[in-house]
């Protein structure tokens, strides 16, 4: 039976032709013999081996037969008669000289990139920007000689051409039609890497003698090297088929790996790692991936795959199942497969597993034996405390001080009198506490315990401080540990506690705990260091840069919302976005000013509904994102008021067809086609931070937050982005400070045109 291997641009089908594709490959996989076929040689072809392949009576396949031990099929696309047997007549395959990589190249002109690109589909409104912004730099965008990019592998014409480019946006044109690792390597030296670190991270180095002919067998052979899986992509059976075609471009990820995802997924290392990166980068990708591997390659193993928030478990556990409906998910957390959780129910998991033998470990956390914990919480505790405790000093009577004060102090270092916490130290806390002072808190800190105690309560921190002291009580008694590999998606917004539960889940061993985070994305948890909790990735930490979610105009936009703010990775050390970048282009984001909220709803409605006739097909997702719930509400009425129908997304997977309108927290994890920011004025974002003023350093840090989520919101468009605010105290600082300027409806800001590559 032959096997098929698709491409990168083969995955891109309309819509209206996915299921005769799907048809037509099933059938070719089955038996390419098949009549109805008719795959047929093209005469006068560049390439021998090109084939068409009849999927209707208008459209055409084009596919590479590589007769090696087992016939192969490659698909380079599918397009209509004519055009497909143009293609078919001047496309080749075949294995760079330089380094093996298998690649689709023009037989007339190796490098069809070279040529002028058609003006994009898009407007920019050039009159708008800044003369800094349109003058091109003096030098080239790349450091390098033409011979140090042949020596890599790149042709010679894309190099030539590439050396010269001093402007962003023609340098992005002329690298786009070159095949996928060349397109990458130049995108990566243009911003920042060296020649050496692009040969490693795309392993492009072919040690002398194995890079073989040009022979069918060798292609298929040289299929399997990394770079090569950036565009070709063996397709392992009918529900993948299926999988690959139905999902598109969104669904790429499952099977187009970069070289440096994929690394980070097969490797091993001798204890923790953490993989940084922003927002789009493929952190959860490689995550998903390497959940998968670890099952497969050990089916009696039990890993755990955990997040901060339920919904975003929710996502991870739908990813696992499309990336692998066979895989084995675990029934109970201890049990063979992948166990998937939120961190949070992870814990009352433990806590059930335990039983009545859980009260030992709460007496050594809340300096009780209980086995009572998981009553219903008391709504507004920490309110309550405050209220009846009149001795506290004024810097400390505040409910989220002494929420902070407990989850960062008391519950890791496992506090339970007096005494133990008048002799703790608290580095980075920002308020100073003297003698009388902890005392006071500490008796605030007892009434909030006896209240949880009476009710038969505990909190989500207590309750994974619990978990994890339970666990560390049987590992002590000789107990195996529940898990073989924890793996923590978004990482950055974990607490104390919950590192604590990881560290006490799996014994310190090769493979143990992998982490994804990026310090910019950090909207719930405190500032911490994953050392303190047991937890060494110090030397075993890397960081991804190239974004595949968004356009480069998005992410440049993205990006400069972080500008001037100080951000920290989970090892403590200072987080950066240079050298991310885009390959994909598009309009640049608008923002619009409105007179009020009725016209920036008139403004929604109305460009929600152009976008819906621009996808008539209904391929792509369209959300609206909020501050927050009330607003959201408020957002979907309105819009009802002007006839467009959207959904209030809260909970649970989102469904159907129709504009999503939810708060940009629920949006984490998620991406959309098309996104509108909604309100963002000076009032709505920053927001709440009249809680952090017990100290400059927690106001500080909840101005962090409230920036990362503004970047969480913008970064999750993939094509097209829209920013409105209406309020009469002005568009949200978070804007200004990135060195936008205000426009009426309709209009792009005066950075709307940013540079493409992020530089």
């Amino acid at each position: 039976m032959p096997t098929i291997v698709m491409t990168k641009l083969a995955s891109k089908l309309d819509p209206s032709l996915k299921k005769k594709a799907f048809a037509f490959l099933e059938k070719l996989a089955e038996d390419d013999t098949t009549p109805g076929l008719h795959i047929e040689p093209i005469a006068n072809a560049a390439d021998k081996r090109v084939r068409t392949g009849r999927v209707d009576d208008k459209y055409r396949a084009v596919l590479f037969k590589l007769d090696g031990d087992t016939p192969v099929y490659v698909l380079y696309g599918i397009w209509m008669h004519d055009e497909a047997i143009a293609k078919a007549k001047t496309t080749k395959i075949r294995m760079n000289p330089v380094n093996g990589v298998v690649e689709m190249i023009k037989a007339e002109a190796q490098l069809e990139s070279s040529q002028p690109e058609p003006e994009p589909d898009y407007a920019p409104d050039h009159s708008l920007q800044d003369t800094a912004v349109l003058a091109a730099p003096e030098a080239p965008l790349l450091s390098v000689a033409v011979s140090d990019l042949i020596e890599l592998g790149i042709d010679d014409e894309l190099a030539a051409k590439a050396v010269t480019l001093t402007d962003d946006t023609e340098f992005a044109q002329v690298v786009s039609g070159a095949p996928s690792w060349q397109e990458e390597a130049l995108l990566a030296l243009a911003t920042g890497s060296t020649l050496e670190q692009v040969r490693e991270e795309l392993e492009l180095a072919v040690p002398a003698g194995e890079l073989g002919g040009d022979d069918d067998q060798a292609l298929i052979e040289a299929l399997a090297r990394p770079a090569s899986q950036m565009e070709f992509a063996r397709i392992e059976g009918s529900d993948e088929l299926r999988r690959v075609i139905e999902d598109g471009d969104f669904g790429a990820w499952r099977v187009f790996l970069h070289p440096v995802q994929r690394a980070w997924v097969t490797r091993d290392w001798n204890g923790a790692f953490r993989l940084a990166g922003g927002a789009g980068t493929g952190k959860t990708v490689v995550a998903v991936h390497r959940a998968r591997r670890l099952s497969r390659e050990n089916p009696q193993a039990c890993v755990v795959l955990t997040t901060f928030t339920r919904n975003l478990a929710d996502e991870l556990s739908s990813s696992l199942n499309r990336l692998d409906p066979r895989l084995q998910f675990a029934t109970s957390l201890g049990a063979p497969g992948v166990y998937v959780s939120g961190i949070d129910a992870l814990a009352s998991a433990v806590v059930r597993l335990a039983g009545k033998n859980v009260a030992g470990a709460a007496e050594q956390v809340l300096g009780v034996a209980r086995s009572d914990l998981g009553g219903r919480m008391i709504n507004g505790l920490w309110n309550r405390v405050v209220s009846e405790s009149s001795d506290l000093p004024a810097q400390a009577a505040n409910a989220r001080f002494l929420e902070s004060e407990y989850q960062m102090v008391v519950l890791p270092n496992l506090i339970v009198t007096e005494a133990e916490y008048l002799r703790v130290r608290r580095p980075g806390r920002g308020v100073r506490l003297n003698k009388a002072a902890r005392q006071a808190v500490w008796r605030a800190i007892t009434r909030y315990r006896d209240e949880e105690s009476a009710a038969g309560c505990t909190d989500f921190a207590e309750r994974a401080v619990i978990a994890a002291c339970y666990l560390d009580q049987l590992a002590a008694s000789g107990e195996a540990r529940l898990a073989d590999h924890v793996l923590v998606d978004e990482g950055q917004d974990l607490q104390p506690a919950h590192w604590m539960l990881i560290r006490a889940l799996v014994a310190e061993c090769a493979n143990d705990i992998f982490i994804a985070e990026d310090g910019h994305q950090r909207i719930y948890g405190q500032k911490l260091v994953l050392s303190h909790f047991g937890i060494k990735t110090q030397g075993r930490s890397r960081r991804l840069t190239l974004n595949y979610r968004t356009t480069a105009e998005n992410l440049k936009w993205a990006t400069d919302i972080l500008s001037g703010a100080d951000y920290h990775d989970l090892d403590g050390d200072q987080d950066t976005v240079a050298g991310y970048r885009s390959a994909r282009r598009g309009p640049a984001p608008r923002v619009l000013a409105c007179a009020g909220l009725g016209e920036e709803l008139d403004v929604t409605a109305d460009t929600l509904r152009g976008w819906a006739e621009d996808d008539a097909a209904g391929s792509g997702a369209i959300a609206v994102l909020v501050r927050d719930r009330n607003q959201r509400d408020r957002v979907v009425a309105g819009l009802s008021e002007r006839g467009v129908t959207a959904r209030a997304v809260d909970r649970g997977a989102p469904s159907g067809s129709d504009p999503m309108v939810m708060t940009m927290h629920r949006a984490k994890g998620m991406e959309f086609t098309k996104v509108i920011l909604f309100d963002v004025s000076a009032s709505s974002i920053p927001a709440g931070l009249r809680n952090f003023e017990f100290s400059e350093e927690d106001q500080a840090d909840a101005q962090l937050r409230e920036r990362s989520l503004l970047y969480v919101a913008a970064s999750r468009a993939r094509d097209e982005l829209v920013v409105t605010w209406s309020k009469a105290d002005g568009q949200s600082p978070l804007l200004r400070a990135g060195g936008r300027d205000d426009g009426p409806a309709g209009q792009v800001g005066k950075d709307g045109q940013g540079v493409a590559l992020g530089r």
